[in-house]
């Protein structure tokens, strides 16, 4: 699952909270929760967790729907600006 890898990535141990938290429940419900983590060191390991669970996801529809080539801007960043 997702929630497993994207720990394993942001390098968050199975136990902090936004780890359990996210491989608990509909994500759909629990992102808010984590977004409303406090105190600060919970929003650290909150915010690099939800960047590798885009990471995955971004590359799965890469995969899924981009790998003939696209026209989006942000899969081609030295495009941009």
């Amino acid at each position: 699952m997702d929630a497993a890898e994207s720990s394993r990535r942001a390098g968050l141990r199975p136990r902090y909270t936004p780890a359990v938290l996210i491989s608990r429940g509909r994500i759909d419900q629990q992102l808010g929760k984590i977004a409303g983590l406090t105190p600060l060191d919970e929003r650290r390991k909150a915010f690099r967790l939800l960047i590798a669970v885009l990471t995955i996801a971004d590359a799965r529809r890469r995969e899924r729907f981009c790998s003939d080539g696209c026209g989006h801007w942000w899969h081609r960043p030295s495009v941009v600006g």
